[in-house]
């Protein structure tokens, strides 16, 4: 080819848009709690939410490559100088293959690059390690289970593997809602099993040609097949079953005076302990509980779930002082049958939502 070939061959496909975009500016992790930097130079609003996800997300690669901002790992974007940077709650997994989505601009094509922080010198073996709601006595309007992994499992085949079955062995293939994106957490090592909200508003047609998946009074098994594999192809080390003995549903909105809160003393390190009247959603209860001093400010401590997710304690990083306080309940908060400070799941038209955002527990030390 002559130079002027070469010439206009390189014109004809600029011109013609088959040369394609450059991957945008982008800096991997090195290591494990690393961050991901982009360059944009053109972002000048520092909302996250301009910039954020849409902009620059990870994701655990999957077979199936669906990376939507649904499933993408959670972290925290910040805007320094001309750089958009991501650092995940939670460091990066040795040898776990990751994917980052990006567009320099709004108007640009997504683009994508998978990436690792090193070689995972041993897998552990999978297993399941804990299943929440933790009691084995659940109300008959029980709306969801959270399933942990100690790794990440493989998407989209969650249904395949877990049953409800009855006392007889028979298992109930409607129970759980079948969704197209599974709803994991960014990790893939916790998953949100949803029962079939139809099998449990009263008066809608699944629930009434099909009635309740648990039903009072009987007893059921939450199955887990050990044959189940993680991304690493390791399956389960057993099949995990969980007994479920079912109570009385939840018919009422959680009410906060209705807990019993007990008051450490002053100049101590006691705890302070809340006792809730119902099991609360474990995953919520974590982020929607927060302390205050009397300036308002945050009181500085961890909080510990108990008693099968019915009570909590708050231990303080120092000495509690004398003066007033104040537990702060994002309105949110979830029972384990979706009722919350506001409104209940299976709710009536006369019944009256309260549009609190937030409620408080006042007291004094």
């Amino acid at each position: 080819m002559s130079k002027f070939e070469f010439i206009l061959f390189f014109l004809i496909i600029n011109i013609s848009g088959v040369v394609a975009q450059a991957t945008p500016d982008l800096f991997l992790p090195k290591h494990q709690d690393g961050v991901v930097k982009l360059i944009i130079p053109d972002v000048l609003d520092n909302r996250e939410h301009v910039f954020g996800y849409n902009r620059l997300a990870v994701f655990v690669k999957n077979e199936a490559n669906e990376y939507t901002s649904n499933n993408a790992i959670k972290g925290k974007h910040t805007k320094e100088n001309d750089f958009l940077i991501f650092k995940p709650y939670y460091p990066f997994e040795n040898g776990m293959t990751y994917v980052i989505r990006t567009k320099s601009t709004n108007s640009d094509p997504y683009s994508y690059k998978s990436f690792q922080t090193g070689k995972k010198k041993s897998v552990a073996k999978a297993k399941v390690i804990s299943i929440y709601p933790s009691d084995n006595r659940l109300p008959e309007n029980l709306l969801r289970f959270y399933i942990y992994f100690n790794t990440p499992m493989k998407k989209g085949e969650a249904l395949k593997h877990i049953q409800l079955i009855d006392a007889e062995g028979k298992s109930d293939i409607h129970a759980f809602m079948e969704f197209k994106q599974e709803l994991w957490s960014g990790d893939g090592k916790r998953l949100t099993v949803l029962f079939d909200p139809g099998r449990i508003k009263r008066g809608v047609s699944t629930n009434n040609s099909r009635g309740p998946a648990l039903q009072q009074y009987k007893q059921y098994s939450l199955s887990i097949s050990g044959a189940w594999q993680d991304v690493y192809g390791q399956q389960l080390s057993k099949t995990t079953n969980k007994k479920i003995e079912v109570v009385k549903a939840y018919r009422t909105k959680i009410k906060i005076n209705e807990w019993l809160v007990k008051k450490p003393k002053a100049n101590s390190k006691e705890d302070l302990t809340i006792h809730f009247n119902s099991i609360m959603d474990f995953a919520l209860i974590q982020s929607m509980i927060h302390l205050k001093d009397k300036e308002k400010n945050e009181v500085l401590g961890y909080w510990e779930i108990l008693n099968h997710e019915q009570q909590i304690k708050f231990t303080p990083e120092k000495k509690w002082r004398k003066g007033k306080y104040q537990i702060t309940v994002d309105a949110r908060l979830e029972d384990v049958a979706g009722n919350n400070l506001q409104n209940l799941l299976d709710h009536n038209k006369e019944d009256k939502d309260n549009t609190d955002t937030y409620q408080f527990i006042d007291f004094k030390i």
